[in-house]
C-alpha cells in the first residue's frame, strides 16, 4: 500500500530532523534563546509529524488491514481527526511553554510556528469532513515537516553579518 510507504518516510524524515536538530544542540557551546525557541519548535513540528503517521501506520495495520472503499475513508476520517488531536494538544503545550516565558511579545517566528498548525488543522478537518482520503493528510504531514526543516535550517546556518 503506497499509503503505508508514505508514513513510513514520513517518520523516518521527522525523526531524523529531530536527531540532527539533538546534535546540534548538543555541539553548540552556548544555545542562544533564539536557537533554543527553535530547536524546540523543530521538535513540536517534527513530533507531531512522527505521531501522527506512526499512529495510522499501526492503525492501518489492524484488523489485516482495509479491505473496502468504505473502510478506506473511514480510517482516512479518524486518522485525520486523531491527528487533529496530536495537533491541538501539541498547540496547547507550546502555548503554555510561550506564555510561561514570555516569548509572545516577539511575535514574529510564533507567527509562522501557528499559522502552520492552522492551516494543517483545517486541511485535516476539510479532510475528515469532505474528501476522506490521504492524500490530504499526507499534505498536512508534509507542512509539519517543511516548518520543521526550515527550523532545522535557521538553527544549524550561523548567523549573518
Amino acid at each position: 500500500m503506497v499509503e503505508q510507504q508514505i508514513l513510513i518516510t514520513i517518520a523516518t524524515l521527522a525523526v531524523t530532523l529531530a536527531g540532527f536538530s539533538g546534535v546540534v544542540g548538543i555541539f553548540s557551546k552556548e544555545i542562544s534563546d533564539v536557537k533554543s525557541y527553535k530547536l524546540e519548535t523543530l521538535l513540536f513540528q517534527s513530533g507531531v509529524a512522527l505521531f501522527a503517521s506512526l499512529t495510522a501506520l499501526i492503525a492501518s495495520q489492524v484488523g489485516g488491514g482495509l479491505k473496502s472503499e468504505e473502510e478506506f475513508r473511514e480510517f482516512w476520517i479518524i486518522s485525520s481527526w486523531i491527528y487533529i488531536s496530536i495537533t491541538v494538544i501539541a498547540l496547547i503545550f507550546a502555548t503554555i511553554d510561550i506564555i510561561r516565558k514570555e516569548s509572545y511579545k516577539k511575535i514574529n517566528y510564533n507567527i509562522l510556528f501557528y499559522f502552520s498548525f492552522f492551516i494543517v488543522i483545517a486541511l485535516l478537518i476539510f479532510n475528515a469532513l469532505y474528501v476522506q482520503d490521504a492524500y490530504l493528510f499526507h499534505i498536512a504531514l508534509e507542512i509539519n515537516l517543511a516548518f520543521a526543516f526550515v527550523s532545522f535550517y535557521t538553527l544549524v546556518m550561523p548567523p549573518k553579518g
